[in-house]
C-alpha cells in the first residue's frame, strides 16, 4: 500500500530553505570580515597618513631633532582619541605626549610603517610607528614619529557596514525565498495537472495522455501511459477469452440439457443407454475442455506477470514427457530421446514450459505418431530447440498460422476449443522464443520449441 509522506513542495522548500539560509550565514560571515578587514584598512591609512605628515614635519637644526606638527596630521573620528609621541635620535620625546612610549623596533624603521595593536590608558589602541632617518650621528640616527588611535571609531564603522549588508541580505533572502516559492508552485502545477487529468478520468478510458508535459516528468508520464496500455491490453486479453470462453461452453452445455431432457423422456432401454453415453462424451469433452480453459488463463496470466528461474530444459522435457507416455502405454510405438549430456539451461517459468511441453506431446500422441514418437533437445546458435517428431499427418501449411490462435476453428470433426498451440505459442515468445513446423526428409512431422540459451 502506498503511504502519503510529506508533501514534495514542503520537501523541495525545506531543502532550498536550507540552501538559502547556510547561504545567507555564509555570505554574512564573509562580510562581517570583509567589513572588519575594509574598516581596519581605511582607519590604517589614515593613522598612517598622520605619522607621515608629522614626520614630513620634522627635521635637523643645529645637531638637533625639532618638528613642527601641523594641525591636519590629527584626522579627527567620532568618538576615538588620539595619541602622539615624537622621540628624536636619543629616545628623548620632542612632542607629544611624554608619557606615550610605544614599544620602538629600530631595526624594522627601515620597512616603512609599522603597524600594532597596543593598549594605552587602559584602551585599546591601534599604533603607528614611523621613522624619518636623520642626518646625525648616533646609534639610532632616526627620529620616530608614533601615533596611537583607540578603536571604537573603526568598529562602530565596521558595525554599520555590517548592519546595512545584514538588512540588504534580510530583504533579498526573503525576496528570494518568496520567488522560490511562487517558482516551485509553477514548476509542480504539471503534477497538479496530470492527477486531476487522472481522478476525472472514466475508469474504463485507459487511453495514453496525449498532453504536452514538462521533460522532468516525460518519464513519469510515459510509465503512467505504459502501464495504463499493458492494463488496456490485459483487459481486452480478458475481456476476449471471457466471451471466447462463454462461447465455446455454451453449445456442450446446451447439448448435455438437451440430452438430460431426451433421455428422462425416454422408455426404450437401447435408447436410453445411448443417450446415456452420449452424455458421458459431452461431460469428458466438456471437462477437457474446461481444463484448457483454466490452463490458458493460468499461462496468460502467468506470462503477464513472471517469475522466471533457471531450469534445466533437459530434465523438465524428461519428466514430463515421460509423465504423459506412462498414459501410452500399451501402445505400439517407437519412442526415442536424445538429448545432450550436460545440463540446458534457459531462464523461465517452470509451469508454463511443462504446460507447453504436456500440450505438444498430447497432440502428437492424440492426433499424430501412429507408430513414432521421438524428442530431441539439440543446440542451435545461442538457443536450445526441443523437437518433437511423429510420423503422423501433422499440420497443413496452411493451417499453421491459424492453429496458433486461441479458439480457432478445428479441422476434421475434432473436439476442443483448439487452444493447445495458442498455450505453446504464448509461452514460447514469453520467454522470448517462438513455436516452428517442420518436415523431416522421411515425411515425418516436426514441432520445434526454440528457447533463448541462459549464459
Amino acid at each position: 500500500m502506498i503511504v502519503a509522506r510529506g508533501s514534495l513542495y514542503t520537501r523541495l522548500v525545506v531543502r532550498i530553505g536550507g540552501v538559502l539560509v547556510v547561504s545567507a550565514v555564509l555570505l554574512l560571515v564573509s562580510i562581517w570580515v570583509t567589513t572588519q578587514f575594509a574598516a581596519n584598512e581605511t582607519y590604517d591609512r589614515m593613522l598612517v597618513g598622520n605619522a607621515l605628515q608629522i614626520a614630513e614635519n620634522t627635521i635637523v637644526q643645529e645637531g638637533s631633532v625639532s618638528v613642527d606638527v601641523p594641525l591636519a596630521a590629527f584626522t579627527l573620528t567620532p568618538g576615538d582619541q588620539t595619541f602622539y609621541a615624537v622621540q628624536d635620535h636619543k629616545g628623548r620625546t620632542i612632542a607629544g605626549d611624554p608619557n606615550f612610549r610605544p614599544r620602538i623596533e629600530w631595526s624594522r624603521l627601515e620597512e616603512g610603517p609599522l603597524l600594532y595593536d597596543g593598549e594605552y590608558q587602559d584602551l585599546p589602541v591601534r599604533i603607528a610607528v614611523v621613522g624619518r632617518r636623520m642626518t646625525i650621528a648616533g646609534e639610532h640616527p632616526w627620529a620616530v614619529i608614533a601615533i596611537a588611535q583607540t578603536t571604537a571609531g573603526r568598529r562602530s564603522f565596521a558595525k554599520s557596514l555590517d548592519l546595512k549588508a545584514t538588512v540588504i541580505i534580510l530583504v533579498m533572502g526573503l525576496l528570494t525565498v518568496a520567488a522560490a516559492l511562487f517558482t516551485l508552485y509553477q514548476a509542480l502545477s504539471p503534477l497538479v495537472k496530470i492527477e486531476k487529468a487522472i481522478a476525472s478520468r472514466d475508469p474504463n478510458d485507459l487511453s495514453p495522455f496525449a498532453q504536452a508535459v514538462p521533460v522532468e516528468i516525460f518519464s513519469l508520464v510515459n510509465a503512467i501511459n505504459g502501464f495504463m496500455r499493458r492494463l488496456s491490453e490485459h483487459r481486452f486479453a480478458l475481456e476476449h477469452m471471457i466471451g471466447d470462453a462463454a462461447h465455446q461452453l455454451r453449445t456442450p452445455i446446451a447439448s448435455m440439457v438437451s440430452q438430460t431432457e431426451m433421455l428422462s423422456i425416454q422408455t426404450d432401454e437401447g435408447a436410453r443407454r445411448a443417450h446415456v453415453e452420449r452424455l458421458r462424451e459431452l461431460s469428458l469433452n466438456l471437462a477437457k475442455l474446461v481444463n484448457q480453459l483454466i490452463n490458458y488463463a493460468m499461462v496468460q496470466h502467468r506470462s503477464m506477470n513472471p517469475e522466471f528461474s533457471s531450469i534445466d530444459l533437459s530434465e523438465l522435457v524428461r519428466h514430463e514427457v515421460a509423465e504423459i507416455l506412462s498414459g501410452s502405454a500399451t501402445r505400439d510405438l517407437d519412442i526415442e530421446m536424445r538429448v545432450p549430456d550436460g545440463p540446458c539451461k534457459v531462464r523461465g517459468d517452470p509451469t508454463t514450459l511443462a504446460e507447453s511441453i504436456k500440450n505438444v506431446t498430447h497432440n502428437a500422441l492424440q492426433y499424430g505418431a501412429p507408430r513414432l514418437f521421438h524428442v530431441y533437445i539439440r543446440e542451435q546458435g545461442g538457443n536450445w530447440v526441443v523437437q518433437f517428431e511423429d510420423d503422423g499427418a501433422g499440420i497443413d501449411f496452411a493451417h499453421q498460422d491459424r492453429l496458433r490462435q486461441p479458439f480457432a476453428v478445428r479441422v476434421g470433426g475434432r473436439i476442443g476449443a483448439s487452444l493447445g498451440l495458442s498455450i505453446v505459442d504464448r509461452v514460447m515468445r514469453a520467454h522470448g522464443g517462438h513455436l516452428q513446423f517442420a518436415r523431416t526428409a522421411d515425411a515425418h512431422f516436426v514441432v520445434e520449441l526454440v528457447l533463448p540459451k541462459l549464459l
